[in-house]
């Protein structure tokens, strides 16, 4: 899996990240935003996919940063189908 991360911030709860069509990503799929420094992470969704980058929202209620490690999350149909 490719190491991912918040490339900008645009408010409290939208940031972009350094992924878009060229990781597969899909709109509505969900993310964990992880910040190695406090060790805690938190739930986001993509609500916009672009080239070569992916808007999302912030879920969970811990601040983000510029920076932060992204994990991908896979999609309903991945899970089922590693089941």
């Amino acid at each position: 899996m490719a190491k991912l991360s918040i490339i900008r911030l645009l408010d409290e709860e939208t940031f972009f990240i350094g992924a878009g069509l060229d990781h597969n990503l899909e709109k509505e799929q969900y993310i964990d935003v992880l910040n190695p420094r406090r060790s805690y992470k938190n739930l986001a969704q993509i609500e916009e996919v672009f080239d070569h980058y992916a808007l999302c929202k912030k879920l969970g209620k811990r601040k983000i940063f510029f920076g932060d490690t992204v994990r991908i999350r896979p999609r309903q149909e991945e899970r089922k189908t590693q089941s």
